[in-house]
C-alpha cells in the first residue's frame, strides 16, 4: 500500500482534537479547579468538569503534535527541505504573527465587554486590577508558535543532514517509547505544576521542547514505519488498563485548586511553582497518563477514523480557522451566561454548540474560498492529509 494513499484518520483525528479543544475551554469555565484561573469561570460549578478539563489536558496537545510530526515528514517526504521551510513559514509563522495582535485586541475587547456585564465577575477580574506588569503571553496561539519552533530544528537536521535520515524511524522504536519518552517527560515535567502549563512565552520553552517536541518527533517515526501502527493494536486493552490505574493515582494526587494570591503571583512570574511533597509521584503518574491516552487515542483513531465524509471534510478544512477564533468566542458565548440561572450542563452544551456553529459558518462565509483561506489551509485541492497541521 502507498504510504499515503489512505491516511484520512489523521485528518479525522485533528479535527477530532479540535472538537475537544472547545469542549475543554468552554467546561474551564464550569470546572470548580480552575474557577480562579480562567476568564469566564461561572458561579455554578460540577465537579464532573475537573475530571473532563484534567483528561483532556493530558492527550489533547500531545496529540496535536503527534499529527504535526507525522504531516511535516510527509510534506518533506513529497517535496524537500527548502519548501518544508517555505510552507511552514507561510502557513504557520505568518497566520501568527497576522493573528497575535489581533487576538490581543479581541481579548482586550472580550474582556472589557464581560467586566461590563457578568454578575458577579469571575475571579480573574481581580487579578486583573492588582497586577502591574504581567508577562507578555502568546494566549491560545502558543501551539503555532512552539509548532514553528520545532519545524524549524526539523528543517536544519534535515538540511545539514546531522542525524542522518535513520533517526526518524527511532522515534517509534519500543525502546524510545517505553524507556526514553517517559524519562524525558518526567524531567520536562519536574520543574512544572500539575496541571502544566501551557508554553505560552516568546522565549523559547526549553520544558516543551523535551514535552511537545517528543510527540512532535514521535509523529515524524509514525509517518515514516507507518506499517507498525498495525502491531501496536495488540496493546490496545493493556494500555486501557494502564491509564485506568495512572488516572486513579494522577487524581488521587491533585492538589487543591490555585487560590486567587496563587493566580496573582503566577500572572506576574509567568508561571505556578511546582509543590507537594508528592510532586514527583505525581508527575510520574501524569506522564504516564499521557502517554497511555495519547497513544489509546491515536491507536482508535487509526482502527475507527480511517473514512471519509463530508461532514469529515468541512470539520477538517475549517478546523485552523476555528483553532483561531473559538477561546474569543467562548468569552462572548459563556461571559452573559453568568447571569442566567440555566443548570451547569445546559450552560455547557450552549457554549460548545454555538461555538462550533459560529466557526463553521464563519469559515463558509468569511473564509473559505479567500486569501485568508489560502493563508491558513494552501489552495483547496483533494489532499489527503491537512496541509496546516
Amino acid at each position: 500500500m502507498n504510504k499515503d494513499s489512505r491516511l484520512h484518520y489523521i485528518d479525522n483525528l485533528r479535527s477530532l482534537a479540535l472538537l475537544l479543544g472547545i469542549v475543554f475551554h468552554a467546561a474551564l469555565a464550569y470546572s470548580p479547579f480552575f474557577s480562579n484561573i480562567w476568564f469566564t469561570a461561572d458561579p455554578s460549578t460540577h465537579c464532573l468538569f475537573d475530571y473532563i478539563t484534567h483528561t483532556l489536558h493530558l492527550f489533547r496537545m500531545p496529540l496535536f503534535f503527534i499529527i504535526a510530526g507525522f504531516c511535516s515528514a510527509l510534506l518533506i517526504d513529497k517535496s524537500s527541505s527548502a519548501r518544508f521551510l517555505h510552507h511552514r513559514s507561510k502557513h504557520i509563522l505568518l497566520p501568527f504573527i497576522v493573528f497575535l495582535p489581533l487576538s490581543f485586541a479581541v481579548y482586550y475587547h472580550a474582556l472589557s465587554f464581560g467586566a461590563g456585564i457578568a454578575n458577579p465577575l469571575p475571579p480573574i477580574f481581580a487579578v486583573f486590577k492588582v497586577i502591574k506588569e504581567p508577562v507578555v503571553s502568546t494566549m491560545h496561539l502558543w501551539f503555532l508558535w512552539n509548532l514553528f519552533q520545532f519545524c524549524l530544528i526539523h528543517w536544519l537536521l534535515k538540511t545539514t543532514d546531522l542525524l542522518g535520515n535513520k533517526f526518524d524511524a527511532l522515534s517509534v522504536h519500543p525502546l524510545f517509547m517505553w524507556v526514553v519518552l517517559p524519562i524525558v517527560l518526567t524531567f520536562s515535567l519536574m520543574g512544572q505544576s500539575i496541571p502544566f502549563p501551557a508554553p505560552d512565552k516568546l522565549t523559547p520553552q526549553l520544558w516543551s521542547y523535551g514535552f511537545y517536541g517528543s510527540f512532535y518527533w514521535l509523529g515524524v517515526g509514525l509517518y515514516k514505519k507507518q506499517l507498525l501502527i498495525w502491531s501496536y493494536h495488540k496493546y490496545l486493552w493493556p494500555l486501557i488498563l494502564g491509564v485506568a490505574i495512572s488516572l486513579t493515582g494522577y487524581f488521587s494526587l491533585l492538589p487543591a485548586a490555585p487560590s486567587l494570591d496563587e493566580v496573582i503571583a503566577a500572572a506576574t512570574t509567568g508561571y505556578f511553582a511546582a509543590a507537594g511533597e508528592l510532586h514527583v509521584l505525581h508527575v510520574l503518574s501524569q506522564g504516564l497518563s499521557v502517554i497511555l491516552l495519547t497513544a489509546i487515542t491515536f491507536l482508535l483513531g487509526h482502527r475507527f477514523l480511517n473514512h471519509q465524509s463530508k461532514l469529515s471534510r468541512s470539520i477538517s478544512n475549517a478546523s485552523y480557522w476555528v483553532y483561531l477564533i473559538h477561546v474569543p468566542v467562548l468569552i462572548y458565548i459563556q461571559i452573559p451566561l453568568i447571569n442566567t440561572n440555566l443548570p451547569v450542563l445546559v450552560k455547557f452544551i450552549v457554549s460548545v454548540v454555538v461555538t462550533l456553529l459560529i466557526g463553521q459558518i464563519s469559515y463558509l462565509l468569511l473564509v473559505k474560498n479567500t486569501w485568508l483561506g489560502a493563508l491558513l489551509n494552501g489552495r483547496q485541492t483533494k489532499r489527503k492529509v491537512i496541509q496546516s497541521a
